[in-house]
């Protein structure tokens, strides 16, 4: 019995392709998460447990003041030179090497531009002043620096400026642009130019010191070597009962998987994406492989129940056609998993090429539990998805052998009603998230999301005709284009679970336009209520957490005529009132102008040292009223105690307390990072940016702009993200395209023979293929119509129920009208192979065919 039905699902392989490609593109996103994720990341692992292999313990600095959100490694908390000494005075201790090492050393290029960032950080580290200590980097040519005006740099800062030894170079840090003569360039271990695409800037160890960490006489970190017969472990026991509290002492295992940190964390969520997008891929194959195998079933009724005539009974059909789907589902996710093999690889290609550094590590890594989860995954997606037919299958009777009638189509009425319950369910959760009443966000937005567009799927079908009949007016005027609209409307069923694997797309994309769009909006909307700013100074995105410009430009902007009103910006992670919390340092008075900065309570002026402004927000949390006082950690400065002389009404712009210049000098970095002003006259706006131009001509990392310009560059990540969202979810796309591709040739293969009659008539091969392009665009258009509507619904509800200032709810109109004119293209290029094959069937041979 198996054996027959495996050589009937062999005969069709067209057929048996179209329905594997679905789940071979979702099983190779999954794998090629996996193996992509775990190559890269026991690549940094095993380099990083390499470079510490003369290493056993690591003492660095401890700090209480939360770290900037972009995981910068800039190092603020340090270990002085006498606690660095007495290290080696420790027991067990063989050797102690102090290093200099942190993020911020900036080189200018040929083109008077810094050499920027995609992520990796830009170390400025110190050569060891002591001939026995250990460099972080090998000197790959010429020699280290000797003296306060001379660097070495890596062999990719090398290759990117084109810099040589014996070249002229300015390097910007915690202190502005100054120059320096290149004497050496350096790699490190492994021959490689780098670890992960960070650039290396050597200074001698005191002027790294003074230039990358503030001061003379500190480390970033102390690296210790243990002495014969004293374990890491034991080591670091030693050390952390010899120095107390104040350091974070981690042994050479634990700092590689700290240093790994970042990009581990990176990966996971790297992973996480690729793995949801096959599981979009994977679901929306469920949609092909179920219509597959239906209508499979349907166009094999009189050979199922011949079977069942010769003896053949319920359940063994049931198992054989289940059996025919564990094949296809097993075959299909090894054939994905291989794929998805050589697409870690290349995943871990890409992203070195990214970085401009190979990633570390060869081979690739494939674990027993990501080969058994893909596999797994596959098979029980294909074996679900075809359970149903299956039973339908078994429940074919003996005498269906000797009907020629088809069966009718179940009624819609129970589907439809089930439909409306669930889509009611899903509206309710999502009103009670709305209003506030449940407030547990998986079980209301998650569950009334997935109940909403469940609901929609079931409703699919009872809304297909009338909605296909509707569209289809546009191209009834001809016998084809209504022949085609007939034909989609024909099964219900059938076209909207075609059309449901498209829905799932762009039900995503349409959703995430609305949220995009209504981010803009409101990001918009704050701008042009709160800034009354003319222009704008600001460091560039890529120029890193230490850039920017001298703050005590302030005066010279006040100074400059033309001008109304100025302030420069310094901003920070600090812990405040036991809070950690972004501290500003601004002119208040000034941001009252620039800002609409007004106050709630107190005074809103110009701060001395020790006066602190805040929000109401921030007030309200910490209980402190104005008269209070509470103590502010910075990153370099310690405590501060700070008294409260004003709140400000709740600012757009203006989000988080605001403090004096002074009291920020214990800020990461010394620079400020924006600046603000507002001119007398619109008039004099040209004027007043060619002075201020001039003002920031020698620093490369900063540029005049208007607030438009800033704007833009606020909202870009919005369409940068939208972007990759939207290639994302062209594997839903394209498993939806075949799934009408799939859908089409087998409703080309059930009606052979009306086709032959109507060729038989007069039929032209071109009118076959128009008849069959009009359902394909029908199916498309329908299911990218559900899309849209489901995605601009459910974007609305995300956006009503998000809230916030950042949101105003927009409907991207040209966005959908985009995505419908995609739906036709979609459907045009879907119909290509089933419209040939239409075309080219044999009259007579048609006629005849039973």
């Amino acid at each position: 019995m198996i054996k027959a039905m495996l050589r009937g699902l062999l005969a069709h392989k067209l057929r048996l392709l179209l329905s594997a490609l679905a789940i071979v593109l979702g099983t190779a996103f999954m794998s090629a998460a996996f193996v992509g994720g775990d190559t890269i990341s026991k690549g940094f692992n095993d380099m990083f447990s390499q470079i510490n292999e003369n290493l056993d313990v690591q003492v660095t600095g401890r700090s209480d003041v939360p770290g900037l959100p972009d995981g910068s490694q800039v190092v603020t908390a340090v270990v002085p030179e006498g606690v660095a000494r007495s290290l080696s005075g420790v027991d067990g201790v063989a050797m102690a090497t102090p290093q200099v090492a942190s993020d911020g050393a900036r080189v200018i290029d040929k083109n008077g531009k810094a050499v920027a960032s995609t992520g990796p950080p830009r170390l400025g580290i110190g050569w060891p002043a002591d001939p026995g200590g250990q460099p972080m980097v090998v000197m790959r040519d010429g020699e280290p620096p000797r003296a306060p005006n001379q660097v070495a740099i890596s062999k990719n800062l090398a290759d990117v400026t084109g810099y040589q030894i014996g070249s002229q170079i300015d390097v910007i840090t915690l202190q502005p642009r100054q120059p320096f003569t290149v004497t050496g360039i350096v790699g490190v271990s492994q021959d490689r130019d780098s670890l992960g695409g960070e650039t290396y800037v050597v200074f001698t160890e005191p002027r790294a010191q003074d230039l990358m960490l503030g001061r003379t006489g500190v480390y970033s970190n102390v690296d210790l070597t243990a002495q014969p017969g004293v374990s890491p472990e034991q080591l670091k026991d030693n050390v952390q009962r010899a120095l107390g509290g104040g350091y974070e002492v981690l042994t050479a295992q634990e700092t590689a998987v700290k240093q790994a940190g970042p990009i581990q964390t990176f990966l996971n969520v790297f992973k996480t994406a690729l793995w949801i997008f096959g599981l979009l891929g994977l679901i929306t194959g469920l949609f092909l492989i179920f219509n597959t195998f239906s209508m499979l079933v349907a166009q094999r009724t009189r050979e199922l129940a011949l079977y069942r005539s010769f003896g053949a009974n319920k359940r063994q059909v049931l198992n054989s056609v289940l059996v025919e789907s564990i094949l296809l589902g097993l075959v299909s996710s090894t054939v994905g998993l291989g794929i998805g093999v050589g697409l870690g690889w290349l995943l871990k290609w890409a992203l070195g090429a990214a970085s401009g550094t190979p990633l570390p590590g060869t081979g690739i890594v494939l674990r027993p539990i990501v080969v058994v989860t893909t596999l797994l995954a596959g098979t029980l997606i294909t074996m679900i998805a075809a359970l149903l037919p299956a039973i339908r299958a078994s429940r074919v009777a003996p005498l269906e052998a000797m009907r020629e009638a088809a069966k009718p189509d179940k009624p819609l009425g129970r589907l439809t009603i089930t439909g409306l319950v669930l889509l009611a369910a899903g509206i309710a959760l999502l009103v009670l998230k709305g209003t506030d009443t449940v407030d547990n966000a998986v079980l209301t937005l998650g569950g009334g999301s997935l109940l909403t567009f469940l609901g929609a799927v079931l409703l699919a079908p009872a809304l297909s005709r009338p909605v296909t009949r509707g569209i289809g007016k546009l191209v009834d005027w001809a016998v084809p284009g209504r022949l085609g609209v007939r034909n989609t409307g024909r099964n219900p069923r059938r076209t909207a679970l075609t059309a449901a694997a498209l829905m799932i797309g762009v039900t995503l994309a349409t959703g995430a336009g609305v949220f995009a769009s209504s981010v803009k909006s409101g990001v918009t909307e704050l701008f042009r209520q709160d800034l009354n700013a003319d222009l704008v100074l600001q460091a560039d995105f890529a120029a890193g957490p230490t850039a920017g410009f001298d703050p005590a430009i302030e005066k010279q902007l006040k100074e400059t005529p033309g001008v109304l009103a100025a302030t420069a910006i310094r901003g920070d992670a600090v812990r405040m009132a036991g809070r950690d919390v972004f501290a500003n340092s601004m002119d208040a008075e000034a941001a009252q102008t620039l800002f609409s900065v007004k106050p709630q309570a107190g005074e809103v002026r110009t701060l001395n040292p020790g006066e602190v402004i805040l929000t109401g927000r921030f007030a309200e949390q910490t209980g402190l009223g104005v008269g209070a006082s509470t103590t502010m950690a910075t990153a370099r400065g310690g405590s501060t105690e700070l008294h409260v002389v004003g709140i400000i009404e709740p600012n757009q712009l203006v989000d988080e307390p605001i403090i004096s210049a002074q009291d920020a000098a214990g800020f990461r970095s010394p620079l400020a990072q924006q600046a603000y002003v507002k001119v007398t006259d619109e008039s004099q706006i040209g004027s007043v940016r060619n002075r201020l131009d001039t003002l920031v001509a020698n620093n490369p990392e900063v540029s005049v702009a208007s607030p438009a310009d800033q704007l833009k560059q606020a909202t870009s990540f919005l369409d940068l993200l939208l972007l990759i969202l939207n290639f994302l979810l062209g594997l839903t796309i394209l498993v939806a395209v075949l799934g009408v591709i799939n859908t089409l040739l087998l409703s080309v293969f059930e009606r052979t023979r009306e086709l032959g009659m109507l060729r038989a008539v007069g039929m032209s091969r071109g009118r076959v293929g128009w008849m069959i392009t009009v359902e394909s665009v029908l199916i498309s258009l329908f299911g990218a119509l559900m899309g849209v509507v489901l995605g601009t619904g459910l974007g609305i509800a995300l956006v009503t129920i998000l809230g916030g200032q950042f949101l105003k709810l927009t409907i991207p109109w040209g966005y959908l009208v985009t995505t419908l004119v995609a739906a036709i293209i979609v459907g045009v290029l879907a119909a290509l192979l089933p419209a040939a094959r239409a075309a080219r069937l044999n009259v007579l041979q048609a006629i005849a065919y039973e």
